[in-house]
């Protein structure tokens, strides 16, 4: 998981300020007489003269208001700013994954740096022919790290991604709650132009008044559609588009976490047909925003608070903390936080990104810095010796990876920090990674699949013929002649036998112990839909 920013002592912060303004040929009494220009000393993005001495003597933490303000003087970028005051970005979306959610909610995957240097592959030079399930450990072994400005061909390519809650899990058990779907935009006109009574051959994400909901939906009427829960008792709601509902686009690829798969709850509001509501625009103010965020997740203050608790635990600050009196007081009062910890806390709770927040503050993005701070300035990592650059600009077309790459469409970079929370384990190598794209038909949920993680601590099979198959654990087994496969495997006098489903049909393989092993139970699993 990557570190959270170094918490530098009160004088080192200061030192780094005055040098970052020092790169720009400004002082802080310049900074403080603009910002008093710009925005007046009444103002809450005006900067005290004397900032640096509150700084050392641990009197001043800046609101999201002094922020901006530097970011807008200086012309370097906000989101570098708030890290040189201790404040990372890329936790939202990593904690959302984290903590359990009760609605879906959408992940915000552009709060990345682009100029973060990410552990990257190459193909090994001498392989062997691949076979259905392969360790990516005999194919692929690390190299130099690229920064994501050179991975640009494989990022950023428009996808949103969202996270299925447990109340509202209309796809289950094809998705699970706590799944994470990729999500390709596409056009309201192209779905509806379907024949009346067709149903939709994918899973659409949709929002309504109540939240969004990813599942498959049907023509019903002009203008008009219903959503269709797969298994679960959720009540058949008709919506008319766009006013009441709005199409946000089709998932493509899932990734599961098999760690401990639950069932998804119904609640009362969801199980008896509901009248939908009229699609309200995004409120203008602050209190009106997170009133209707906290609704929309099916919160309440003290759940919430709950939830923040969670999150000041896991970010080790007690100011990520907030009451449920506060969050109330925040909704009733309109009054931004003092403290930029509370904005991440309202972001990660209520499933807002943080460009929504700062319009609804009135700082707008696109007044702020674009240039990024050297990292020379910030204290962060400096890329490494020279020979880095001869692959900076490289793009695989060929090769393992280079179809790998392919098949993905799109690399999600955001969620490296979350793999620990998706598999379980605290350090991964390319040994608890496979490719299992060659047994796609061996268990009804690994259609479509790419990759997987797996837990080689877990060898032991445990029963799976007492559970629903969305629920039975996969295993990856290595077999005598070298060869890998996976599936549901169980022990019967001292035979281990794997469980297949090759084509809808269920098939025991069976091997004394000596002729199979098991490697690990699969964690996580990557698969196209």
């Amino acid at each position: 998981m990557p570190s959270q920013p170094k918490r530098r002592s009160n004088g080192e912060l200061a030192e780094r300020v005055k040098s970052i303004l020092a790169s720009q040929n400004l002082t802080l009494y310049q900074v403080s007489e603009t910002s008093a220009e710009l925005f007046g000393r009444s103002s809450p993005q005006y900067l005290p003269h004397n900032l640096y001495y509150d700084l050392r003597h641990g009197n001043f933490s800046p609101s999201l208001f002094q922020v901006f303000a530097f970011s807008r003087i200086s012309g370097y970028r906000l989101v570098d700013w708030l890290r040189v005051f201790g404040f990372d970005v890329e936790a939202i979306p990593r904690l959302q994954i984290q903590l359990s959610s009760k609605r879906t909610t959408l992940l915000d995957s552009s709060v990345e740096d682009p100029r973060t240097r990410v552990a990257w592959l190459r193909d090994l030079a001498a392989r062997g022919p691949l076979g259905y399930v392969v360790p990516l450990s005999q194919v692929l072994e690390w190299t130099i790290p690229r920064s994501l400005t050179s991975l640009a061909t494989i990022r950023g390519k428009g996808f949103l991604y969202a996270k299925i809650g447990y109340q509202d899990a209309w796809s289950f058990p094809e998705l699970l709650p706590g799944s994470i779907v990729r999500v390709r935009p596409i056009s309201m006109a192209d779905l509806l132009q379907r024949p009346r009574g067709e149903q939709s051959k994918g899973l659409i994400l949709l929002e309504h008044a109540k939240g969004l909901c990813c599942c498959r939906i049907r023509i019903v009427g002009a203008q008009r559609i219903a959503i269709v829960a797969t298994q679960t008792p959720y009540a058949q709601v008709e919506f008319n588009v766009p006013q009441e509902a709005r199409i946000i686009g089709t998932a493509d690829l899932e990734i599961r976490n098999l760690l401990r798969p639950e069932p998804p709850a119904v609640p009362k509001e969801f199980a008896k047909r509901w009248r939908p509501e009229v699609l309200s625009e995004v409120p203008s103010q602050l209190g009106a925003l997170l009133r209707q965020a906290r609704l929309r997740m099916g919160l309440s203050f003290r759940a919430a608070s709950a939830i923040s608790r969670g999150i000041a635990n896991q970010l080790d600050d007690l100011r990520y903390f907030t009451a449920a009196g506060s969050l109330s007081d925040y909704e009733i009062g309109n009054i931004p936080p003092r403290h930029i910890h509370k904005i991440i806390t309202f972001c990660v709770v209520y499933s807002l990104d943080l460009q929504t927040v700062l319009q609804t503050l009135g700082l707008s993005p696109q007044d702020a810095g674009q240039e990024p701070i050297p990292q020379v300035l910030t204290g962060g990592p400096l890329p490494e010796a020279s020979g880095i650059v001869t692959q900076e600009h490289e793009t695989e077309e060929a090769g393992f990876l280079g179809n790998l790459i392919t098949e993905f469409g799109e690399i999600p970079f955001f969620l490296r920090g979350s793999l620990p929370v998706l598999s379980g384990l605290r350090s991964l190598s390319l040994k608890d990674c496979f490719w299992i794209g060659g047994a796609r038909g061996s268990h009804p949920y690994l259609a479509g699949a790419l990759l997987a993680l797996v837990n080689r601590q877990k060898k032991k099979p445990t029963d799976c013929g007492s559970k629903p198959m969305w629920q039975q654990p996969l295993y990856i087994v290595l077999k005598r002649d070298g060869t890998y496969t996976c599936g549901c495997c169980s022990r019967e006098n001292n035979s281990l036998v794997i469980h297949t489903y090759s084509g809808g049909v269920h098939r025991r393989d069976q091997f004394r112990n000596r002729d199979a092993e098991v490697i690990g139970r699969i964690v996580s699993v990557a698969r196209k839909l």
